[in-house]
């Protein structure tokens, strides 16, 4: 594991590291309740020439806990502000679940974004949920991952005081991405656990005709696919990347 640094901001600390290497950077944003060592996995697979950079979100893993509301545009400000910090111009974002809505949300205000890695980044919750058949969620994944993802989960929305939590998920719920993702010019990889997959899945996770735009389906797995399947992921970021 890179050494963690902060970066000093207006809510607190915010933890990231960054392994240096060459080539666009590989900026990693976990899911909710995760955290930047969720990604390890998949960052050791990758070739040590790639430059991997991961953060923890506000109130996960290593960074401060906000005390005052706040949304996931915030998040989005965050992780810009971070690249402007450690002054890349140019980077491709890797983000599971909440990390690739926020991924989006970054994306459509920022021009230094070269493309996308959305690892089940919902366009939007409302119609997610229902997308696919029951039971697919932690997909292949043993009792004792299990409990370990739902306690680190757990824990983390422990931290925050209700109302902050509470404030915060409500803009999770009305996060709608089908705009940006019908007219963004940039290349996006749409990744998905295949379990669960039926006749209507497709169609509930609104995802719009765009040639920028390539769903890939990894049989066999649920959502968590940076747990799962870390050597299938590392391969798609590096294909990717290989591509910008």
């Amino acid at each position: 594991m890179v050494n963690t640094k902060y970066l000093q901001t207006c809510w607190g600390k915010m933890a990231y590291s960054d392994t240096g290497g060459t080539g666009i950077p590989l900026l990693f944003l976990h899911g909710t309740g995760c955290d930047s060592e969720d990604w390890q996995t998949v960052i050791d697979i990758l070739p040590s020439s790639h430059r991997c950079i991961i953060l923890d979100f506000r109130g996960h893993g290593k960074s401060s806990t906000p005390t005052e509301p706040f949304t996931l545009t915030n998040l989005s400000n965050d992780v810009l502000k971070l690249t402007d910090y450690i002054e890349i111009d140019k980077f491709i974002l890797v983000g599971h679940s909440l990390g690739g809505m926020v991924a989006m949300d970054a994306a459509r205000c920022s021009s230094s974004i070269a493309g996308l890695v959305l690892l089940e980044g919902w366009t939007s919750l409302s119609s997610a949920g229902s997308a696919f058949d029951e039971g697919r969620f932690y997909g292949t994944l043993s009792q004792i991952e299990i409990k370990k993802i739902q306690k680190k989960s757990s824990d983390t929305r422990n931290r925050f005081e209700q109302s902050v939590w509470r404030s915060f998920w409500s803009t999770v719920i009305e996060f709608d991405a089908y705009n940006f993702l019908e007219r963004t010019p940039i290349p996006i990889y749409e990744v998905f656990g295949g379990m669960g997959r039926n006749e209507t899945t497709e169609t509930k996770l609104r995802i719009p005709s765009n040639q920028n735009i390539q769903i890939i389906w990894l049989q066999s797995a649920g959502h968590y696919l940076p747990h799962e399947c870390p050597a299938a992921v590392a391969e798609l970021c590096s294909n990717f990347s290989n591509t910008i």
